[in-house]
């Protein structure tokens, strides 16, 4: 059996001996094949834990599983809050009664229907907290 080269020209396959290139017709100087490269190194990152499909996320961020929460319903709140919140019913509600009552003094200027406007986002996204400074979660 020969040995097999390439041809410097075209690339193609040239036996031992021969001196012209069948596919290009150049003149054929012995050269040996490329040597094979190195298979890639791996990546340099592997993930500490990958992700199982069995794992559970936590959708209140930020509070620990079984961590207190208040006992106020989060959707009567915000209820609460839309309809009723320029006269400060939704802090009655959670047992802020102060609050409550200084939204009912001022409803007359328009602030506290402004601040309810901007509770009504804080209550949605789960930050909004009752008399005891517990977060209101639950639906």
């Amino acid at each position: 059996m020969s040995a097999k080269y390439f041809c410097a020209n075209c690339g193609s396959i040239v036996e031992q001996g021969i001196k012209f290139c069948a596919n290009c017709g150049t003149a054929v100087n012995a050269q040996q094949p490329p040597q094979q490269q190195a298979a890639p190194a791996a990546p340099a990152y592997t993930p500490a834990q990958p992700y199982t499909p069995t794992q559970t996320v936590n959708v209140n961020v930020g509070y620990a599983p079984g961590a207190a929460v208040s006992p106020h319903n989060r959707t009567v709140t915000l209820l609460l809050c839309i309809f009723l919140g320029y006269i400060g019913i939704h802090k009655f509600y959670v047992g802020k009664t102060g609050e409550g009552i200084a939204y009912l003094l001022l409803s007359w200027t328009g602030i506290p229907a402004f601040i309810a406007f901007i509770e009504i986002f804080v209550i949605a996204a789960g930050s909004f907290k009752d008399d005891r400074n517990l977060p209101v979660l639950t639906w």
